[in-house]
C-alpha cells in the first residue's frame, strides 16, 4: 500500500503540495489488524489518529449520563477517526472496533506535533479538524444534557 498515493486521493488532502503529503506519509505507520481488534476504547487516551485504508470499523458512542448507546456507525476506507488523540489528556468518546480485517495508517501525537515543523499546512489542517470535532462533541453533549434535564423536569412534575 502506497500511503502517499492514497492520501492524494482523499478530498481532505487534495489541496496540499507533494512535499507536505510526503511529510505526512513519512510519519504514518501502516498496519493491519484482524476482525474484532479494538483500535480505540472510550474513556481512554487514544494512541493515534487513524486513517482507514481498507476494511470496515464500527464506531459506537454511549451517553455517559444515561448509559444508552447513542450512535453506531460503520467507517470505511478514506475516513479518519481518533482525531481527539491529537489532544493531550483527552479521553476518547467512542469505541472503534474492526468489523473485518482492516488496514489503517496511524499518526501518533508526537508525529503530529512534528508536522508543525515539516508540513505546517497539513498540521494546521488537522488541528482545524480537531477543533471541528470538539465543537461537534460539545454541541452533541449540550443537546444530551438538555434532553436529560427535560426528562427529569417532566418526571418531577408528574
Amino acid at each position: 500500500m502506497d500511503i502517499k498515493q492514497f492520501l492524494k486521493t482523499l478530498p481532505a488532502f487534495e489541496h496540499f503540495n507533494a512535499a507536505d503529503i510526503d511529510a505526512l506519509a513519512e510519519r504514518m505507520i501502516v498496519s493491519s489488524h484482524a476482525a474484532g481488534h479494538v483500535l480505540i476504547t472510550r474513556g481512554e487516551q487514544g494512541e493515534a489518529l487513524y486513517l482507514l485504508v481498507e476494511g470496515t470499523v464500527q464506531s459506537t458512542h454511549v451517553d455517559e449520563a444515561t448509559g444508552t448507546e447513542l450512535e453506531a456507525r460503520d467507517l470505511h476506507a478514506g475516513e479518519m477517526f481518533g482525531l481527539l488523540s491529537l489532544v493531550a489528556d483527552m479521553p476518547a468518546g467512542w469505541d472503534a472496533v474492526a468489523k473485518e480485517p482492516v488496514t489503517v495508517a496511524e499518526l501518533s501525537w508526537p508525529d503530529f506535533k512534528d508536522l508543525f515543523r515539516t508540513a505546517p499546512p497539513i498540521a494546521h489542517h488537522l488541528q482545524y479538524m480537531v477543533a471541528v470535532q470538539l465543537a461537534r462533541d460539545l454541541q452533541s453533549r449540550n443537546k444530551q444534557l438538555r434532553e436529560l434535564l427535560k426528562q427529569r423536569a417532566t418526571g418531577a412534575a408528574a
